[in-house]
């Protein structure tokens, strides 16, 4: 079948796979311990990323040439986990579920890097030691 992914494909998709969940991981533990929910949405962004990855498909499918035959299924149209768009440079076929997720996630992210809260150094107090004979009371 021409449709078959290489075993560089694979690897290429389990790499992205477990960037895409340690980032979401990331991301919604910052947006849990931050309070920012705009963490959520990088996190629900590498999310779509991951389903879209896991959940693609050759176009047309096996099933599909089954039950239609080979031309009435080559010309049928994709659904969003069958289309795709190339990427020019690595060679790899998106579907739409994976770069809306893809976008999703990068739009999150420079949302929440632009609208971060930094705390002013000056106001920042920092618990000192305790003294020592706090240690030694019974």
């Amino acid at each position: 079948m021409p449709g078959q992914p290489m075993p560089g494909d694979v690897v290429l998709a389990i790499v992205a796979v477990v960037l895409a969940c340690a980032g979401g991981a990331a991301a919604l533990h910052a947006g849990w311990r931050g309070g920012n929910w705009l963490a959520y949405v990088c996190g629900l962004g590498c999310t779509a990323f991951v389903a879209g990855i896991v959940g693609q498909r050759t176009f047309p499918g096996a099933e599909a040439v089954q039950h239609l035959g080979a031309a009435a299924a080559a010309s049928s149209r994709p659904g969003p986990w069958d289309a795709g768009v190339s990427l020019p440079v690595v060679g790899v076929r998106l579907t739409p579920v994976t770069l809306a997720g893809l976008l999703v996630a990068v739009v999150g992210l420079s949302l929440l890097l632009l609208f971060e809260h930094v705390p002013d150094p000056g106001r920042v107090r920092v618990a000192g030691p305790r003294p020592l004979e706090d240690d030694d009371a019974v």
